[in-house]
């Protein structure tokens, strides 16, 4: 048993019908879904259920990838592919639902479009910081990607400098205002494992990203001192409404 990942296909999908396949503690799984679970430092999705026999509206206030097989790609890290996708519900609602049942599940658009922005913007970042400091795209020990900020730790005793964090956000600004193309292209061997490029730049990520630069506004670049051996950058983007346009009311 798995879950179709439709973000795959078109992650500007706002809505989709899909079938009730289980019901456990943790909430509910579907045979397809658009919302895209939390991993790689993204957080997960939320939204809202509507039962179409009934019509009840239920949300969903998180979404997590379960289960599946652990794939090991030489130049690729080890990622779980497959799967089931779990849609968090209060734990109250979840004896009133029958398996097979019919729902439409509706995406928290201006969430997922502020995440997929603050995602790109951060691989962005990383890579002007990566061409100043050679290395340090190997020291990152943690991610964390909200529809408010972007964030990666780096294991590294060298804190960033007030004019290492303005060059980088003076050069992202410059960069977006390029308006250059965003790729993200599949793994030969596996579907599942992504990776994301602009120019000569790519990294492995199965996150969702915008195409393009020109619609991540406006960086705002920062740093926070997380430890002596440990360093953290954050961005963070204003100006991003354009982004929202994209996403459409189309049913899978």
């Amino acid at each position: 048993m798995r879950t179709e990942k439709l973000y795959y296909k078109n992650q500007f999908l706002t809505t989709c019908k899909a079938k009730l396949i289980e019901v456990n503690e943790r909430g509910l799984v579907f045979d397809k879904t658009i919302a895209y679970p939390e991993g790689g430092g993204q957080i997960g999705d939320s939204g809202i259920l509507i039962r179409e026999k009934t019509k009840e509206e239920i949300e969903f206030l998180d979404t997590t990838k379960i289960k599946g097989r652990n794939i090991y790609l030489e130049d690729f890290p080890v990622i779980k592919v497959e799967g089931v996708i779990i849609h968090h519900i209060n734990i109250s609602l979840l004896n009133n639902l029958e398996l097979g049942e019919e729902f439409i599940i509706k995406l928290n658009v201006e969430k997922r479009a502020k995440t997929t922005l603050h995602h790109s913007g951060l691989h962005l970042a990383l890579m002007i910081l990566a061409n100043m400091r050679e290395g340090i795209d190997k020291k990152i020990v943690g991610a964390k990607i909200t529809d408010t900020y972007g964030r990666l730790d780096f294991s590294t005793e060298e804190k960033f400098s007030k004019e290492e964090l303005q060059k980088i956000e003076d050069k992202c600004n410059e960069l977006i205002q390029e308006k250059l193309e965003i790729s993200s292209y599949h793994h030969t061997v596996e579907n599942e494992a992504i990776y994301w490029k602009c120019l000569d730049y790519s990294v492995p990520c199965g996150g969702t990203h915008c195409d393009n630069t020109k619609y991540l506004g406006k960086m705002k670049v920062k740093r926070k001192n997380i430890g002596k051996t440990s360093e953290r950058l954050i961005i963070e983007l204003n100006e991003i409404e354009e982004f929202f346009k994209l996403y459409g009311e189309d049913n899978e």
